[in-house]
């Protein structure tokens, strides 16, 4: 039994490998580079002491791969692609009918539905695991650097191998009920996409209420990593009120137009800046909770799928 499911899987387990050999060609020799410069410009030890020539060196390494960045974004789909491939194969016996032929062997429909289910989950779960392996190596420089909360988050984690689960499991459940594997896989890809959309828009940022700091002087909340909402600053007397415009800019110095704090201090003027954010500790309680609802939508839809095979399939 496993042999024959091997032999059904073979091709499109080659496909979701090849997709997996495409990323590593991009990611490999980019992050390579990516390392080497992390480690050429002495980042590391600038992000101890972000100030003066160190922030620009920081500043620059994380703008310098701005362009390569915004090209992986597109990977946010492979998890997707991998999960509905290796789901193709079982939806294909219903559409060709060959299940009928498996079933009339001495296998039982139960253990022929089971061993078929569970080389579609191993499989799914290898590829999305060896993706995310791949990406937080790629990603591990600019992690240190900005952080993983709002750039990594899609990529690293749990996330990656629930995301992939899902579209699996959309792809079975439609499928299974479609008998036709190329609807199935065009609208898992539309309410894979139109469901990571919704909730990386909408949703991610209330899992948790988010925190909300104000601070005047130098107590700035540690922000490193944090995924940052909103961020604000403006100049108040002391009292309360607004400034005199003209006394604020006598307190800009320059070139560069930089803002002198005791000239401020003396004219009564203090600098509040606030904050809406998710502090960097939150990184995994907020995987767990999006990985969690992935996975329930996938348990959901794969018993759907099942009990249709095993009610409604003849």
């Amino acid at each position: 039994m496993i042999w024959v499911t091997w032999r059904q899987q073979r091709t499109e387990t080659v496909i979701a490998a090849l997709l997996l050999v495409f990323a590593a060609v991009v990611l490999v020799p980019t992050g390579l580079n990516i390392s080497d410069a992390y480690d050429h410009d002495g980042v590391a030890a600038c992000l101890t002491n972000p100030t003066g020539d160190c922030r620009d060196t920081v500043e620059l390494f994380a703008r310098r791969w701005e362009q390569i960045v915004n090209l992986v974004a597109w990977f946010n789909l492979l998890p997707g692609l991998i999960g509905a491939l290796l789901a193709v194969p079982l939806v294909l016996e219903f559409e060709h009918g060959t299940y009928r032929l498996a079933w009339t062997q001495s296998v039982t429909r139960d253990r022929w539905l089971a061993t078929r289910l569970a080389a579609i989950v191993v499989a799914t779960v290898v590829a999305a695991v060896a993706f995310t392996l791949v990406m937080t190596w790629w990603r591990s420089p600019l992690d240190h650097v900005r952080g993983r909360f709002e750039e990594g988050f899609n990529f690293e984690g749990l996330v990656p191998t629930a995301y992939a689960l899902f579209a699996a499991a959309l792809v079975l459940a439609t499928g299974v009920v479609l008998r036709r594997a190329a609807a199935a896989i065009g609208i898992t890809l539309v309410v894979f996409v139109a469901l990571r959309l919704v909730i990386e828009g909408w949703v991610r940022k209330n899992y948790l209420a988010p925190l909300h700091r104000t601070w005047t002087g130098s107590a700035e909340p540690d922000l490193h990593g944090a995924w940052v909402m909103s961020q604000g600053r403006e100049l108040q007397l002391v009292g309360g009120g607004r400034p005199d415009p003209g006394v604020v800019a006598s307190c800009f110095q320059g070139p560069p137009k930089l803002v002198d704090g005791a000239c401020l201090a003396r004219h009564g003027v203090v600098e509040y800046a606030d904050v809406i954010y998710h502090p960097a500790s939150r990184f995994w309680l907020f995987q767990g909770i999006e990985a969690g609802i992935f996975i329930s939508l996938a348990l959901i839809l794969g018993t759907f799928a099942v009990v249709w095979i095993r009610r409604r399939v003849v």
